[in-house]
């Protein structure tokens, strides 16, 4: 609350978001899965990746679009945003739960839901090498 306003501060993968771009050396990979009920039509479909999952082989289609920073929207020191590529990794799992996060933890469709999105990331940084992967929750530290 300041000065009779009320503050609101975006938390979670918005607010790390913003860090990394304001002050991350270079361009950056974000990775995320799709979500029910959402068009995707904006992005590239540039392949696929394979997991296994409870002993069975799935594929992941991956959706890419790319951002790319502009001098006009410069930070205060001057520099240029970072180019921001965005993988979009869709499989009928990712479309079937109700929210971000599938729930309850126990039940055995949110453990392959976790194993596929995993597997998909670690397949995702195999092909793209970057210089350094930042997992901001626990189902991404998995990978």
């Amino acid at each position: 609350h300041e000065g009779g306003r009320e503050k609101a501060i975006a938390g979670g993968l918005g607010k790390v978001a913003g860090l990394m771009c304001r002050y991350h050396p270079g361009s950056l990979i974000c990775v995320t899965a799709c979500m029910p009920g959402k068009d995707y039509s904006f992005a590239s479909h540039v392949g696929q990746v394979r997991t296994v999952v409870s002993g069975q082989p799935l594929y992941c289609d991956v959706l890419c679009y790319e951002a790319f920073g502009s001098g006009s929207n410069s930070s205060e020191d001057g520099e240029a945003p970072p180019d921001i590529t965005y993988f979009i990794v869709d499989h009928p799992v990712f479309r079937e739960r109700e929210d971000i996060y599938p729930a309850p933890q126990t039940r055995r469709r949110t453990l392959e839901f976790y194993a596929l999105w995993c597997q998909a990331v670690a397949r995702l940084i195999d092909k793209t090498q970057p210089d350094a992967f930042h997992c901001p929750d626990f189902h991404a530290a998995m990978a």
